[in-house]
């Protein structure tokens, strides 16, 4: 499912031929929240105890979003939702479902709060299983006293209901350590609707991410790694987890995660307990990682195909300085598009993963744990721009795409300091007459979306006969044309968007499953 047919972005090579004097550089958003966390009160009977937030869901449709979180009091937990209109505000919905106390007037819902992930499914045609909740290991029996896998759904995400039992409810799978040894491996389908990943042990005792895929989100995959440390990391880098949407949706082509690089404590042992359990034969036990200390970031992370990722090695969400609520850890959703802005929710708390501050030797735990959850904002498609490396302008030329009957080129970028100029190349390079960079009519503005013309006139032609009677053993379809962008010292390239989409795909059937 892709939200903008047609969109290049630059976080990749994947339209980019060439960089010549320019560079691309990492733009982390903004954070509405450097002080302090959301101010969202627990203060109910059923959650004033001890609450922890999960990930924040966007509806589209509505333009509201919904954040779920666990509640334990009691020795109960409960599973409650909060809605908000703004994102920043969030209200309790009265929901009268689950009786607390003797009134059910609280927004505890009937979901499991021991669940995996809960999602909204724009796929799903039937109204009533828009929301989708499944289980981390089977945590329900059978009559014969059998586990059995279980996953829910719901029209509103407030009142669930049990699946009925089909083949999902054998499975056996963990998503995260524990799974058993039979749940690993198998065929990989890129193309899958729903796809989850996952924290799971290398052969180096360290943490890596996993991935399974679904085609309908009750029946899983194996796991598969997908992201492990290499050469460019620096010692000690795990990976924790990941923020991501479970359905495999794309902006540009791009499958955008943030993942949590997890900076470990190299000073600790190089030790674990139980190893056969938990990094041989993966049989599940109680298990401890080789090294538990240390900080945790959100990087970029994109993927053309869920297998093989780009990553930007240095903090897209980077934590807070010693002190902040948010110096220890950073933990963020995947992006929500709302309001002409990306935004990115990450939970996060001022100490390290084992209970650490700034002052690490007054012991773990020492200094009052401050969690909670925080906003930050990026302008659409502002993950990564393109700009000049000095003080001539940068080039960017991208790769090909067919002319057929021309069409038109918006581009998102800021040039309110600076300027875009660009050109028209055959694939040859040669330059189009009445479309070179002199042509153009140039960009000195801030704008999301802002159309190329030459000479007023908006977009690129179709093949004309001069190429035509230049290579008459091409058919219509063998043209092809490609952009020259001049980025000037203070202008910001984000995104392009060519319309029609089709043109910049090659037709060339590929293998869409990895074995």
């Amino acid at each position: 499912m892709e939200s903008s047919p047609g969109k290049q972005l630059f976080i990749d090579d994947y339209f980019i031929e060439s960089l010549t004097g320019a560079r691309r550089v990492l733009n982390r958003p903004r954070k509405l929240t450097p002080d302090a966390p959301l101010s969202i009160p627990f203060d109910q009977p059923w959650d004033a105890n001890s609450a922890q937030p999960g990930r924040v869901i966007y509806d589209q449709s509505t333009g509201r979003f919904r954040m779920y979180y666990r509640a334990w009091t009691g020795g109960q937990t409960f599973f409650c939702a909060l809605d908000s209109e703004d994102g920043l505000n969030w209200e309790r919905p009265v929901l009268e479902l689950v009786e607390f106390d003797g009134s059910t007037r609280n927004n505890i819902t009937t979901g499991s709060a021991d669940h995996l992930i809960t999602i909204l499914d724009p796929r799903e045609a039937d109204e009533t299983r828009r929301w989708k909740q499944i289980d981390n290991k089977p945590s329900g029996m059978s009559e014969s006293g059998e586990p059995r896998w279980l996953a829910r759904y719901s029209a509103d995400g407030y009142d669930w209901h049990l699946y009925p039992e089909g083949p999902h409810s054998d499975q056996k799978m963990r998503f995260n350590f524990g799974s058993p040894h039979e749940t690993f491996g198998g065929v990989i389908n890129p193309d899958a609707p729903y796809v989850y990943y996952s924290q799971r042990g290398s052969n180096r005792r360290t943490r890596v991410l996993g991935r399974r895929d679904s085609q309908d989100f009750l029946n899983w995959s194996g796991l598969r790694t997908v992201i492990e440390q290499d050469l460019q990391d620096p010692p000690g880098t795990e990976f924790y987890s990941a923020g991501f949407d479970p359905v495999a949706c794309t902006n540009g082509g791009l499958h955008i995660i943030t993942l949590q690089a997890f900076q470990t404590d190299l000073t600790e042992p190089y030790e674990i307990e139980d190893a056969a359990s938990y990094w041989g034969d993966e049989k599940g036990g109680n298990a401890l990682a080789a090294r538990v200390d240390g900080f945790v970031e959100s990087q970029l992370a994109v993927s053309r195909d869920t297998v093989a990722w780009t990553r930007w090695r240095e903090p897209l969400i980077a934590r807070g300085e010693p002190g902040a609520w948010d110096y220890g850890m950073v933990y963020a959703d995947g992006p929500i598009l709302h309001d002409n802005q990306l935004w990115f929710y990450y939970m996060a708390g001022n100490l390290t993963h084992n209970g650490y501050s700034a002052q690490p030797w007054q012991g773990p735990y020492s200094t009052p744990n401050r969690r909670g959850k925080g906003v930050a904002v990026l302008r659409p498609d502002g993950y990564v721009s393109v700009e000049a490396e000095s003080y001539a302008p940068g080039i960017l030329t991208t790769h090909r795409f067919r002319q057929e009957q021309g069409g038109q080129i918006r581009v998102n970028v800021d040039a309110g300091a600076g300027e875009l100029r660009y050109e028209l190349l055959e694939d040859t390079g040669h330059p189009i007459p009445g479309y070179t960079d002199a042509d153009c009519d140039p960009i000195r503005e801030d704008t999301l979306d802002s159309a190329l013309s030459w000479n007023g006139k908006p977009g690129w032609p179709g093949v004309g006969d001069d190429r035509i009677a230049r290579l008459p053993q091409l058919n219509h379809s063998e043209f092809y044309v490609k952009l020259r962008f001049y980025v000037s010292p203070g202008t910001k390239l984000y995104s392009l968007t060519i319309d029609p989409p089709e043109v910049t795909e090659w037709l060339v059937r590929l293998r869409t499953r990895i074995d």
